[in-house]
Parts: structure tokens; C-alpha cells; sequence
């Protein structure tokens, strides 16, 4: 134990933390380029809208106009705030956002996040599934609640599938490939060179944004593994442990994901496990609640200025989260999965 704060174990254990965001971030990294630039190719094909139109009278279901196939969509491929925009062309009403939001932050980045799960251990397909049928269900609750809190959505409520099939967005890249002929009637750079150039920069933006957070986050865990904050932390925390129950050492990996997002959360998981290998329970309960509440902050202050409910988006996502999983730790399957996740 470590009673004081040495400047040179404070130093070393700075540089470990670099060295540990370096490797950690560079696993990542090898997931999310691939899976980024795939995404991107597909924006440019016709893959997308016609998913959107596929999806126009499923909308009902949520209590949502045609309209909203957008922006849930496009949350499929993209962050929260690819959904923002998406969403910035259309008249929704305060009712509608948060449904829309709360379907969302169940189901997005589908490529990127799975492929990270896996990186972890998480399967894929089943945790795919289970994010699908969360949002499926949240949404369907979601639609409902809110209809209920504000009224009357009025004649934006109408579903629209001629929306989904004009200009609004069928004429821009999206409808043809960057082989179509009928990208020379645009007048405009090249279609190959517009795809190349967001593959280029956008991936720039992914090494940066991901550098920028997870080498400080590794130095901020290496400090308090180092100083033992998180034995002093976890007592404070214990009704949590109980409630949803996972063991002390998954805490800080679930808080991490829980405040700042999945990938940071997996990040922190790598780094815990390699200290203090974690049994498959924990790691099947992490993922359960991650999946279904992650990166509460910035989800919560985005949409709420989209125009969407706090106390939806907030505080009715996390409770879901703590109640999913408190569910699924008393299921008599995660009681037998004590042992090491990578024995």
C-alpha cells in the first residue's frame, strides 16, 4: 500500500499510464478504422435509404412518424450525434425525440461497438440481439409514456413514406453509388474523391478523439489502482454491487462505461482484467448494463438540447440498466459463471 504521494512513483506511474493508453488504444484502434471506413462506404450506396424506407411503417409500432426511420438509421451506423443531425431536418416534437433517443441509445453504432464487445469477449450476435430487442421494447414503451406526458403529437404524428423517397435526402450521396453514371449530372468533385476525403479526415478524428481521452483515462486508472482509490470508493458503492451483482473489481470498469461510453468502458475492463482477472459473470453483467445505459452525461446534456426529455434519457435509462441486470444476475445461469473469463 502506498501511504504517500511519491514524486517518482507518481512519475512512473504516469508513463504506465501512457504506455498502457498507448497499447490499449492501439487495440482499439484496429477494430475501429475498419469497421469507420466500411461505414462510410456504405453512405455512398443505396444500402441506407432503402433500410429507412424498409422501415417507415415499423415507426407506427413507437408511436412515431415515417420520419423518424431517419435519424434511427442512421444511429445504426453512427454516434448520438449523427442521430442529432439526422434529426435537425425534420419537425419532431419534444415526445417524439425522446423516443426517438431512448430507441437510439439502445441501438447504435452497431458495427463499431459489437466489434469492440468481441475484442472483450462479448458475442456479438448475442448481445446484438439483445440491444436490438432493449431498444425494440424501450422504444415501444418510450412511445407510449410520452405520448401520455405531452399530448397530442398533432399532424407531425402522421407516418410519411414520401418523405423518405424525394430530395430530403435521395438526391445527395446517399442514392447513388460512386460508380453510377449519375453522379456526372452533379457537376460536383468526384464522388471517389468526396469518399476518400471523410475516410481520410474522419478517420484523423477517430485516432485523436479516441488518443485525447483514453491515454489520460489510463494514467487517471493507473493512479488509482496505484493509491488503492477504488477499495476506498467501492464501500460507498455497495448497495450498487448488490443490487445489480457484480463483484468490487467490476465496478470502476462499469462506472467508466457508464459516464464516458462503451469504448472507454471496454478500455478500462482490458486494463482491469489484466490485473484482476474478472469472472464471466461479471463480464456478461457489465455488458448487459453498459449496453443498455452507457456515456449518460453526454448522451443526456446532447439531447436534451436536441430538444428531448432529462428525465427520460437520464434517469429512466439507468434505471432500465440497474433493472435488466439486477434480473439477469438472479438468473440461475450467471449464478454457476464464477470462473476466469479467459481460462
Amino acid at each position: 500500500m502506498v501511504d504517500g504521494f511519491a514524486p517518482n512513483r507518481a512519475v512512473l506511474t504516469a508513463k504506465d499510464g501512457i504506455i498502457r493508453g498507448l497499447k490499449t488504444g492501439g487495440i482499439l484502434l484496429r477494430v475501429m478504422i475498419p469497421i469507420y471506413l466500411i461505414v462510410v462506404f456504405l453512405k455512398y450506396t443505396p444500402a441506407i435509404p432503402a433500410m429507412q424506407r424498409f422501415l417507415v411503417p415499423a415507426m407506427r409500432v413507437f408511436s412515431l412518424p415515417g420520419d423518424a426511420a431517419v435519424p434511427i438509421v442512421a444511429g445504426v451506423f453512427s454516434d448520438e450525434y449523427g442521430v442529432v443531425a439526422a434529426m435537425s431536418g425534420f419537425d419532431f416534437t419534444t415526445a417524439q425525440i425522446t423516443t426517438i433517443a431512448m430507441i437510439v441509445l439502445c441501438f447504435h453504432t452497431i458495427p463499431l461497438e459489437a466489434a469492440i464487445g468481441r475484442q472483450i469477449g462479448f458475442s456479438p450476435v448475442k448481445y446484438t440481439l439483445y440491444r436490438l430487442a432493449l431498444a425494440v421494447l424501450t422504444g415501444i414503451f418510450a412511445g407510449w409514456l410520452t405520448g401520455v406526458m405531452y399530448g397530442a403529437r398533432g399532424d407531425a404524428a402522421v407516418a410519411s413514406a414520401t418523405a423518405l423517397t424525394t430530395d430530403s435526402f435521395g438526391t445527395d450521396i446517399f442514392m447513388h453509388a460512386p460508380w453510377d453514371p449519375a453522379w456526372a449530372s452533379y457537376g460536383a468533385p468526384s464522388p471517389w474523391h468526396i469518399m476518400a476525403d471523410e475516410m481520410l479526415w474522419g478517420s484523423l478524428s477517430v485516432v485523436f478523439s479516441l488518443a485525447r481521452v483514453i491515454i489520460p483515462l489510463m494514467i487517471v486508472i493507473e493512479f488509482m489502482l496505484a493509491y488503492r482509490v477504488v477499495e476506498r470508493f467501492v464501500p460507498k458503492l455497495v448497495w450498487l454491487r448488490r443490487v445489480i451483482g457484480v463483484s468490487d473489481d467490476a465496478l470502476l470498469p462499469l462506472l467508466i462505461g457508464l459516464l464516458m461510453g462503451v469504448t472507454y468502458g471496454a478500455g478500462t475492463l482490458m486494463e482491469i482484467n489484466k490485473r484482476t482477472p474478472l469472472s464471466r459473470r461479471d463480464f456478461a453483467l457489465i455488458g448487459i448494463f453498459l449496453y443498455a445505459c452507457h456515456g449518460i452525461i453526454e448522451t443526456t446534456i446532447l439531447f436534451a438540447v436536441a430538444g428531448g426529455s432529462i428525465f427520460f434519457v437520464c434517469f429512466v435509462r439507468l434505471l432500465i440498466a440497474v433493472l435488466i441486470t439486477a434480473a439477469a444476475a438472479r438468473l440461475p445461469r450467471f449464478k454457476t459463471q464464477e470462473e476466469n473469463y479467459f481460462s
